[in-house]
């Protein structure tokens, strides 16, 4: 299988109030490599509030040179189509992507999705905290970027493929055991759970 990591930068929590990706990055994967990418700066067409700015370093002078989604939006689609959706809350990345594809007038890739916040709490069930950064000190995983979407988007991944690593081991296959097991449906065969949460 393969996978299309995804991680966006906004300019508030919810496209239905308004608010627009102002960077967008997708990491593809298959077989537990990276396999290539694509990160860019969005122009949202309205003012960065200046806590985004202070979060993540974006303003509107950095994005005024920047595309508009729609400038964008046939190379998104063509990063997603044909993989799964993978993102750390993936409801969050993907409400934007598809509102931002949906006013572009481009076609929504359908397929499946996977939130590797739920994966961790299957796989680590001990962890006591599943942020994105908790899970990056647990696996050893560094940011060559904090907060910003290219940065997030290959920890992402790399915490990902760690997460399928272990899943790998405990019997767990293909994607139909991996959607049974984050289910909660037992596996024959499967050694569960994955890890205790303690290294």
């Amino acid at each position: 299988m393969e996978f299309a990591v995804v991680d966006v930068e906004t300019t508030g929590g919810s496209p239905a109030r308004g608010d627009r990706i102002v960077e967008f990055a997708c990491v593809r994967m298959r077989s537990g490599r990276i396999t290539g990418g694509f990160e860019t700066l969005v122009n949202p067409g309205l003012n960065i509030p200046r806590w985004i700015t202070g979060l993540t370093g974006i303003d509107d002078e950095l994005v005024k040179p920047a595309p508009r989604f729609g400038e964008i939006a046939d190379r998104v689609r063509e990063e997603l189509s044909g993989r799964v959706f993978v993102a750390h809350n993936v409801s969050f990345d993907w409400r934007f992507v598809s509102e931002e594809l949906r006013m572009s007038s481009s076609e929504v890739p359908t397929g499946d999705r996977l939130c590797t916040v739920k994966l961790a709490r299957r796989v680590v069930p001990g962890l006591r905290r599943r942020g994105l950064d908790s899970l990056a000190r647990f696996y050893g995983v560094e940011f060559d970027g904090r907060h910003r979407a290219g940065g997030d988007a290959r920890a992402t991944a790399t915490i990902l493929a760690r997460m399928l690593e272990e899943a790998s081991r405990s019997g767990i296959d293909t994607w139909a055991d991996l959607e049974s097991w984050l289910a909660g449906r037992p596996l024959d065969g499967a050694r569960l759970p994955i890890a205790s949460g303690q290294r």
